[in-house]
C-alpha cells in the first residue's frame, strides 16, 4: 500500500525506504504522510469512502449524538 496513491491510484515504480515518511505521487503530485496515504488506500480497497478519515466531517454531514 505504500507504493499506491490514495488520490489517483497510480503505483510507484519503487518502494519507499522505511525512513521516508512522506508519500509524493509522481503521477498527480499529491503529498501526504506515508501512513495516512496507506490507510486511505486500504479504505478504498475495502470499498469504504475515506472522506472524513482525518477526523473532519465532509461538508453538510450531520453530527450524531451519542446514545
Amino acid at each position: 500500500t505504500t507504493m499506491d496513491c490514495a488520490h489517483c491510484d497510480a503505483r510507484a515504480k519503487h518502494r519507499l525506504p522505511l525512513g521516508e515518511r512522506t508519500y509524493t505521487c509522481t503521477a498527480c503530485g499529491a503529498v501526504s504522510p506515508r501512513d495516512k496515504n496507506s490507510a486511505r488506500v486500504m479504505l478504498v480497497r475495502a470499498g469504504l469512502n475515506p472522506a472524513g478519515a482525518d477526523g473532519a466531517r465532509p461538508p453538510g454531514a450531520q453530527l450524531q449524538e451519542a446514545a
